[in-house]
């Protein structure tokens, strides 16, 4: 949303909130639940019957396929495979892609359209961000046909595995879209969307004071499930908890975008009575891994064909820990072949799973270790939430952190990509950090050489050093 629209949304009563909220849901309902999303459903019905084989066999013919493909309409590969001495045509199976380079989000983000299949009107495509753990935001694009795809396997793959449907079903998004004026001091603090049942509730006021009234309109909306952040609907679950206040009864909660730990599922079932399924993965679609009822991670390998390798990029055999290396099979539109998706993790060395699915498992996922903000104007906010900020503002620095260094101290660093930001340039950067921080919060923005690494060579784009 604009700069404009978004400031008019905030001004408009509240009614007419929710009735631009639905309208909104309309128009993205094209773009996500036409009759490609229907097409993927179907396959993937049948496709829940195969065998490990036959998932073997598929990655093959696709990978083949996504290789002509970028061979003949993707200039960043077409140059890569004449500079390399590669026959496109040799890359038959995922143990061929090794002999391929690596692609780094440097190159992702500084020339994303090298990336993009170059018979396509880019004026047709919808734009999608993502920050993943670099804080530095990258520019993808998607067709409808593509967009379908991807929330038809997160329908297929994740919701309905547990009986759920976005579809169909009510529900509760506490998310890092500005639903509501930034600096609001009193409810609501949430909008409903009509169109689709679900209430969404705003990520950037979870503070002590108002998770009352989150309890009171969860309570009241009855949602069959939550979808959130963990660090969000941790607090309000930790918020009913910690006040002996009645579970609200829901069927079951999702998460994504942060790591979700033990005691964050312990306290969500407490508060809501319902077991927590999460969810894995990227804007570019390198990798789609989502939880079954048994707590298997799920990779789907339709999606992408996932390697793990080590600090010199050789293969690691499943059980070993290791960078994870992501080949989009269903992405046509910017490909992303043996991309470094910038977290570590393991496959599983046992493949069986009690759900009966033969998609393989990945065992462990790291390297999203941001810690969580808090502010005394707002509360809790986590990575996620504030990952959003980022798309908003200037595209000229190669990566970010913020770090809070005290009570409402803040200081966010960036590595600059040419000259420093100029001053209106840094306006909109205290802006946006103001919108989910606080209005009066302190934050000090520095332009840096180099963002420093912890011991184990993970990047943190969100660190809390001291809140008081």
């Amino acid at each position: 949303m604009s700069s404009i629209r978004q400031k008019i949304y905030w001004k408009a009563p509240y009614l007419v909130k929710n009735l631009m909220a639905s309208i909104n849901a309309m128009i993205l309902n094209r773009q996500r639940f036409g009759p490609d999303y229907q097409r993927v459903l179907g396959e993937l019905a049948e496709h829940d019957k195969w065998s490990a084989e036959q998932f073997r066999q598929y990655q093959c013919v696709q990978l083949q396929s996504l290789i002509r493909h970028v061979s003949e309409k993707v200039p960043y590969y077409q140059k890569m495979f004449a500079e390399k001495g590669i026959n496109p045509e040799s890359i038959t199976k995922p143990q061929d892609l090794q002999r391929l380079p690596i692609l780094e989000k440097t190159v992702a983000r500084s020339d994303p359209m090298s990336l993009l299949d170059r018979t396509l009107d880019r004026r047709k495509l919808i734009a999608v961000h993502t920050s993943g753990t670099t804080g530095m935001p990258i520019n993808l694009y998607r067709d409808v046909s593509f967009n379908s795809a991807v929330w038809a396997f997160s329908e297929a793959r994740g919701y309905a595995m547990v009986g759920m449907s976005r579809r169909t079903n009510r529900f509760v998004s506490v998310g890092g879209r500005l639903v509501t004026e930034p600096h609001r001091t009193k409810p609501p603090f949430w909008v409903h969307n009509s169109y689709w049942n679900q209430l969404y509730m705003s990520s950037y006021h979870l503070l002590p004071k108002y998770l009352g009234y989150y309890v009171d309109e969860i309570r009241s909306f009855k949602p069959d499930f939550i979808q959130a952040y963990p660090s969000s609907v941790y607090a309000i679950a930790q918020f009913i908890v910690n006040n002996n206040i009645e579970p609200v009864l829901t069927k079951a909660c999702f998460t994504t975008a942060e790591n979700l730990f033990d005691q964050q599922r312990e306290t969500i079932k407490k508060a809501f009575g319902c077991k927590t399924y999460n969810h894995y993965g990227c804007g570019e679609m390198a990798i789609f891994a989502m939880e079954c009822p048994y707590g298997s991670m799920h990779l789907s390998p339709e999606v992408a064909i996932v390697e793990v390798v080590d600090e010199n990029d050789k293969l690691l055999p499943p059980g070993q820990i290791g960078q994870l290396i992501g080949t989009s099979l269903i992405n046509r539109v910017q490909p992303f072949v043996r991309y470094r998706i910038g977290d570590i993790g393991a496959l599983a060395t046992e493949q069986n799973c009690p759900c009966g699915k033969s998609l393989p498992i990945i065992k462990y996922i790291g390297g999203r270790n941001t810690d969580t903000l808090y502010s005394t104007e707002r509360g809790t906010i986590g990575s996620a939430g504030l990952s959003t900020a980022l798309y908003k503002m200037p595209q000229r620095f190669v990566m970010s952190q913020i770090e809070q260094i005290g009570k409402d101290s803040f200081i966010f660093r960036y590595v600059p990509e040419g000259n420093p930001l100029n001053k209106q340039e840094i306006s909109t950067v205290l802006e946006e950090l103001h919108n989910r921080l606080g209005i009066s919060v302190e934050i000090k923005i520095e332009a840096v050489e180099n963002i420093e690494r912890t011991a184990a060579g993970k990047f943190r784009a969100v660190l809390c050093s001291k809140r008081e």
